[in-house]
């Protein structure tokens, strides 16, 4: 039952997570080269961390999804 809510749930929102997973990554990226070049904190462990945890929502919908399958 709660797999199916949220396959559902992901089914209709996946364009969002897949957007903010990559705005995200793209964040941490480009501000760890920052990082490197100039040796000051551009905060991209919160990037990471945020891209981390909306890849975890991603890989939990489609394994929702398969579930109702």
């Amino acid at each position: 039952m709660l797999f199916k809510v949220f396959g559902i749930f992901f089914a209709w929102t996946w364009i969002l997570w897949a957007f903010l997973f990559v705005f995200c990554l793209v964040a941490a990226i480009s501000r760890a080269i920052q990082e490197a070049g100039d040796g000051q904190d551009h905060k991209s462990v919160l990037y990471t961390f945020w891209a981390a945890l909306f890849f975890a929502v991603i890989l939990g919908g489609f394994s929702s999804l398969f579930a109702l399958l």
